[in-house]
């Protein structure tokens, strides 16, 4: 998390020294990353025996989790956008954001028209990946490479080109000055909304006749994305199936985030991918959000991730004892 503050801020020093430059290069750049980033991706998601074996033998209750925690999630917070932060309409000073916030600058919203045309370029980046590290088509030495480290590299590089895009655009204090007050409460809706859906897959889990504990089914979607360290606590706990369940179910998270952003933002409101994405905004979605949503959302994401970030490891604990 701190390495993605330092190079938000670093970025968006270098770009208040390109103010009045096109953005249009730091866009395409920052769309690259996002590429590679996916591609990446599925190539270490087919390599990893973990994850599918997670697939074909819990997949239908990763999904069911994912569904109803993460579909409750986004539709609480968009009840809670449209009639808490919204509800003074368009004159107070906190509604100010409802026209400034999540829209994004003229060159921005120029893009962000071929949002779902980007969504499908980034997605294909994935199963490409994917099917790559599937069928094993290129020699060995290719799926040798550290594919790993080489992500952290690209997600670096992403994260630094959004800063300047950031520095490039409106002033981060005139940004923040914008935000309502009542997205402060953001990150418990969107865990009272996680909560709540997580009651619902438990209860429809046990009708389907799989076994999982309604403590179970809570820690899993607890974790908002963060399956790497909710998946080792919950293998300690529980054991390597549910284990592998949240890995898989926290993952869906992420990449749902990743790839529908644009029309979550559209359905259920400038918050809802925010919501979605819950540890991942500190990283490799937060430049997927910005890219629907516009810079003017970037102190509610992070202020959201900061937050989500460091009540999870506690919640987390506090779920398994």
């Amino acid at each position: 998390m701190w390495i993605t503050l330092g190079l938000l801020a670093f970025g968006f020093i270098i770009g208040l020294f390109l103010r009045g430059q096109s953005g249009k290069l730091v866009s395409a750049v920052v769309m690259a990353t996002v590429c590679i980033l996916l591609f990446v991706m599925g190539i270490r998601v087919g390599l990893n025996e973990e994850i599918i074996g997670a697939i074909k033998s819990t997949g239908v209750i990763s999904a069911i989790l994912f569904v109803f925690g993460t579909g409750v999630c986004i539709v609480l917070t968009w009840l809670f956008t449209k009639y808490v932060i919204d509800r003074h309409g368009r004159n107070s000073t906190d509604s100010a954001c409802s026209d400034k916030c999540g829209k994004a600058s003229d060159s921005e919203q120029s893009g962000s028209s071929n949002g779902f045309k980007d969504s499908a370029i980034i997605l294909g980046c994935f199963l490409l990946g994917l099917v790559l590290a599937l069928t094993r088509v290129l020699p060995e030495t290719f799926y040798a490479l550290d594919f790993e480290s080489y992500a952290d590299w690209v997600l670096y590089a992403m994260l630094l080109s959004v800063g300047i895009s950031i520095g490039m655009g409106d002033s981060i204090l005139a940004l923040v000055k914008k935000l309502p007050r009542r997205v402060l409460w953001l990150p418990l809706v969107a865990l009272a909304g996680t909560w709540i859906g997580s009651v619902a897959a438990f209860m429809t889990i046990r009708a389907l006749g799989y076994d999982l504990s309604l403590q179970q089914s809570a820690t899993i979607n607890t974790a908002m994305g963060y399956y790497s360290l909710s998946s080792i606590l919950t293998t300690k706990a529980w054991g390597a199936t549910i284990g592998s369940i949240c890995l898989l179910t926290n993952l869906m998270r992420e990449l749902f985030t990743i790839l529908a952003a644009k029309p979550i933002g559209r359905i259920f409101g400038r918050f809802a991918s925010t919501a979605s994405g819950g540890a991942t905004v500190t990283d490799t979605s937060l430049p997927i959000i910005l890219k629907a949503e516009g810079r003017d959302i970037l102190p509610a994401v992070l202020y959201y991730g900061i937050v989500i970030n460091i009540a999870v490891p506690f919640l987390l604990t506090l779920f398994i004892m």
